[in-house]
């Protein structure tokens, strides 16, 4: 379907049959104008003559879109290309509007810096001579990445600290939208396109007017109006109704079929992969759709660009939402203990080093002793990585946290041993404790019981086993489930969009080793990052029983399918669902009170 409002309807003059027209010889200047206006007017042919790119009709269309409207917003299903249209805007845009500067930004410097590397693949590609010689001088820094092209620049900037407000642009474009903190959007953001790039120019102008006017040569309503020309690019996959971003989406919409004319202008742009052109779907999609898989929600959201309410999930999305805390409210996600806090670890390891592997994930939970609530505040999460990579974070999460418990699925207890045998640990060994957590009434007491003569946080005897019985995994999803929906669990607030606990955070020094070319940073917008993955992990499980009632908890057929470094995986809800059994653990160990030893030896004394 294509919508345009009466309101967007103008008089346009029919630019390739003029150019047709033309006779004779054009100077140098009409010559010049006349090809910039007939580039402009066929963006599929401008595009593929520059850069060697061929577009697609759906692409060519979005792009007139994005050029001739000041707010854009893509929502399109998984594989339909929002990356590459947002790199050949940019440079479209930077061409056709000389002295344009673009930020570009996402939730995470990584995503930003996503979109300009594809950017710079397509400048150096083969066939992209003309438009390579654009461009002029690059630069990249830890916090900035800058080309400058045609008088202006093309920015990818982090969205957190001081750096970003005070950054100046008249385009944004803005990737996983749904992932942008609102606060941001408002506050930060969208302050970029009020203030005309040209300001001092208007002036000027502004001032002849004035003086003209005084003179008598010129009227008041005479005065030259100004072209709004910023722009703000979003782009995104279809989220929940509950989400911000659906918020945005309904509230262009009606401005769109709002019948009265308005300062700005907005386009939208949802497709689904099923309007792709077929040569450029991937076949395993199709077979996705074609077994089942059309109707489940998530397949909806990610491939359809079908927003959802979330309702359909054993894990409420719309209720873990509500089990947030805003953003600016403590506690936020944190890199170390906050004053008093105590914390409990949850681990589910991974020991392939295949990138398409489970993830060696570990959560971390602050606890509430007042009120007997848990928060997500920090987590882990990383496909192929090397056992000593994994050992050295637990050294970080144990120096850093003041851990007064730690749980692991039990067919990877062998983690904590190899930590110990580390050099790392040699001063904090960590030590199991016996207890069986699936015992139950009178049995589970004494458990407890046992368990609690056992601990001795101070010589680190604080871990147990947690074996995934047919009955733990019942009880423990059952148990999660309920906390959600009576916020007894609850998910840290995010660390980039509050400035206060952005300086407190960044400024720490911690036992940590980062990967290459990253740094506390990106330790930030990844913490930022997880809490939104464990909530999505949680809401895509789909629970099944057997003839004889025993339930799986997993993720979806299509999604299983997928065996890809990028397919979706599900630890960290378990690292979740482990964390919140072990606080309930704990609480009842601790509520057990003093336990005397009973003496079964009497001394004598002997003269």
């Amino acid at each position: 379907m294509w919508y345009s409002p009466e309101k967007y309807d103008k008089e346009f003059s029919n630019l390739n049959d003029e150019f047709l027209a033309l006779k004779g010889e054009l100077d140098d200047k009409e010559a010049k104008i006349s090809l910039a206006k007939f580039l402009r007017a066929n963006l599929g042919f401008t595009t593929e003559l520059i850069s060697g790119i061929k577009l697609a009709a759906y692409q060519e269309a979005t792009l007139k879109g994005m050029m001739n409207r000041n707010f854009s917003m893509c929502v399109w299903g998984r594989g339909c290309g929002k990356t590459f249209i947002a790199s050949v805007f940019c440079f479209l845009q930077c061409i056709f509007e000389p002295g344009t500067k673009i930020l570009i930004a996402g939730p995470t410097f990584r995503t930003a810096r996503f979109i300009f590397n594809n950017l710079e693949k397509l400048v150096e590609s083969k066939g992209a001579e003309l438009l390579s010689q654009c461009f002029g001088a690059k630069s990249k820094r830890n916090d900035q990445f800058e080309w400058s092209i045609n008088g202006g620049t093309i920015t990818a900037i982090p969205l957190n600290g001081e750096k970003i407000r005070g950054f100046r642009a008249n385009v944004l474009v803005l990737d996983e939208y749904l992932l942008l903190p609102e606060d941001i959007i408002k506050t930060v953001l969208m302050p970029f396109l009020v203030a005309p790039q040209n300001m001092k120019e208007r002036l000027e102008i502004r001032e002849i007017e004035n003086r003209l006017i005084e003179q008598g040569a010129m009227k008041e309503e005479d005065r030259m109006v100004f072209e709004n020309n910023s722009k703000m690019i979003a782009l995104s996959s279809a989220s929940y109704t509950f989400e911000n971003l659906f918020k945005t989406y309904k509230e262009w919409m009606e401005k769109i079929q709002n019948k009265e004319t308005t300062d700005a202008t907005y386009f939208i742009s949802q497709m689904s992969y099923e309007a792709l052109p077929t040569e450029m779907v991937d076949p395993t999609i199709i077979e996705e759709a074609q077994t089942g898989g059309v109707s489940n929600s998530s397949f909806q959201r990610e491939y359809c660009a079908q927003f959802t309410d979330g309702s359909d999930s054993y894990f409420s999305a719309k209720k873990m939402h509500e089990c947030t805390i805003p953003d600016g409210e403590e506690p936020t996600l944190r890199l170390s203990s906050s004053d008093g806090a105590k914390y409990i670890i949850a681990i589910d390891p991974s020991f392939s080093n295949s990138p398409s592997s489970d993830y060696f994930a570990m959560t971390i939970m602050e606890l509430n002793e007042e009120n007997k609530t848990s928060t997500v505040v920090h987590s882990y999460a990383v496909a192929g990585g090397d056992l000593k990579d994994h050992i050295a974070y637990m050294h970080y999460l144990t120096d850093s946290f003041n851990v007064v418990m730690v749980i692991i699925d039990n067919a990877g207890y062998q983690f904590l041993d190899s930590c110990n045998e580390n050099d790392k640990f040699k001063n904090k060994k960590l030590k199991f404790i016996d207890f069986n957590s699936d015992a139950e009434g009178a049995d589970y007491e004494k458990m407890l019981r046992q368990a609690k003569r056992q601990y001795n946080k101070e010589l680190g005897h604080i871990c147990f086993k947690q074996v995934f019985t047919t009955n733990f995994i019942r009880n423990a999803n059952e148990y999660l489930q309920a906390c959600i929906d009576h916020k007894k669990v609850w998910f840290g607030s995010r660390i980039a969009p509050n400035p206060d606990a952005f300086m407190r955070e960044s400024n720490k020094r911690l036992p940590v080793i980062y990967p290459k070319g990253e740094g506390i940073l990106d330790l930030i917008e990844n913490q930022d990052n997880l809490i939104y993955q464990t909530k999505k992990q949680c809401a895509l499980l789909e629970v099944t029983s057997t003839a004889r009632g025993t339930q799986s908890f997993d993720l979806p057929q299509h999604l299983k399918r997928n065996t890809s470094a990028n397919r979706a995986r599900k630890d960290n809800y378990t690292t979740l669902m482990l964390g919140n059994w072990a606080v309930k653990c704990y609480f009842d160990m601790m509520d057990l009170g003093e336990i005397n030893v009973n003496s079964t030896f009497s001394p004598l004394m002997i003269q």
